[in-house]
Order: C-alpha cells, then structure tokens, then sequence
C-alpha cells in the first residue's frame, strides 16, 4: 500500500469512526436526558440541564484520557476525541449561548489545549483532523 492511500484509508476511517462515535454520544446523551426528565424533574423546571450537560461532556474528557491509555488502534482514539471534544464544546456552549463571544474563546481555548497536548505526545495527522472535525461539529450544532 503507497503513502497516499494510507492517508486517504486513515483519513476515511477517522471520519466514519467520528461521526458514528458522535451519534453514540448525542443518543446517549438522549437517553440519560429523558431518564432524569422522568425521574429528576418532578416540578417540571429542568433544573438539571445545565449540569447535566457540562458534566456529560466532562464525562466525555474522562473516557477520551482513558481510551488514549489502551492500545486502541490510532485512528479509534481519534474518533473518540472527536466525540469528547465535541460533547464538552457543544455543552459549554449551549450553557454560554448568550455569550457568543465567551462561547468562541472557550472553544477556541479547549482546541488549542487539545492540539498543544497532541503535538507533546507525538500523535499522528489524523488525531489534529480529530480535533478539527470536532470544532465543525461543534459549531454547526451551536
């Protein structure tokens, strides 16, 4: 196999992966929403959203740190930073909606955190193409 269908296939699974990891984590994120919208919000004020919905993308962050300890295939991890990052981004920013401006720097803060640690660990392209697909989803779903 030459280089250049190696990226392509490397490229190609990274997405794939990507957006089946994001579609996981937004159904989850359905299902535990209508569990506490059942069980947590008897006086019908959806006081847990907010909570909610920050400490599900930080739950995110977690898993993230923990599938980049396994020996999970390269381009899996990256798939799954994309769905942390975009979790936490796309939570953070619907709590801060009225604060388009806070919303873009805390999202431009938690992308270079993320290409900042990628470059010290030595990760490959498609890893900073995670992070990129991230930002995409992020800011077409705010």
């Amino acid at each position: 196999m030459n280089k250049k269908s190696g990226i392509i296939k490397e490229g190609l699974l990274v997405t794939i992966a990507s957006l089946l990891t994001l579609a996981v984590a937004f159904m989850l994120y359905f299902l535990i929403f209508m569990v506490f919208e059942s069980f947590a919000n008897q006086d019908g004020s959806y006081g847990f959203v907010s909570s909610l919905r920050v400490g599900y993308g930080i739950l995110w962050l977690g898993l993230c740190l923990i599938v980049y300890r396994t020996t999970l295939s390269d381009w899996l991890k990256a798939s799954v930073l994309t769905a942390s990052l975009t979790t936490f981004m796309v939570g953070i920013g619907v709590q801060l909606y009225k604060s388009p401006i806070v919303v873009g720097l805390v999202l431009l803060l938690v992308a270079s955190i993320s290409v900042f640690l990628l470059h010290k660990m030595k990760q490959k392209w498609y890893h900073y193409y995670a992070v990129a697909l991230s930002i995409l989803a992020a800011l077409f779903y705010l």
